[in-house]
């Protein structure tokens, strides 16, 4: 046996033993070895924060590149008002699509605009069923990039 096997199965056993007979079951504290070991794992469940993500799907070309199909996504924490979220991932979407005509892009489309409720990497997914050929482009992190415009106005 591994040896994080065997220390889960001590504490479980420790703990099927504390709560054993009549009486006041005793308080058992795990050392911090073995909460670091679960973290470091992955198998102690933490709550992680609800996303939302906005999508653009570009067809685009440059005088060096042929037509190709890219997703840009930008991803933002579901604070309640969804709304909000939309609008401020939307905002990040057009800056970064501005910012890849002046650069890189001589010719872009906007093919579709997706939004939803769940992570990106969950929507890129969805998206690769209906476009086979769409590459990644980028995941943008649309907390950060609407916070720094609101701090320079």
């Amino acid at each position: 046996m591994k040896p994080f096997t065997i220390t889960l199965a001590v504490a479980l056993i420790a703990s099927t033993f504390a709560f054993a007979g009549s009486g006041n079951p005793s308080k058992i504290v795990f050392p911090r070895a073995f909460t670091s070991a679960l973290k470091e794992k992955k198998l102690l469940f933490e709550a992680s924060a609800a996303k939302v993500c906005a999508c653009q799907i570009l067809r685009v070309a440059s005088n060096n590149e042929q037509e190709k199909l890219i997703a840009v996504f930008a991803q933002g924490t579901n604070n309640g008002d969804l709304s909000a979220n939309f609008t401020a991932a939307n905002t990040v979407l057009e800056k970064e699509k501005k910012h890849l005509k002046d650069f890189f892009y001589t010719k872009i489309k906007t093919t579709e605009n997706v939004t939803a409720a769940t992570e990106c990497s969950m929507l890129y997914k969805n998206i690769q069923v209906k476009y086979q050929d769409v590459k990644l482009y980028d995941v943008l992190d649309a907390d950060a990039l609407s916070n720094s415009h609101i701090a320079k106005k």
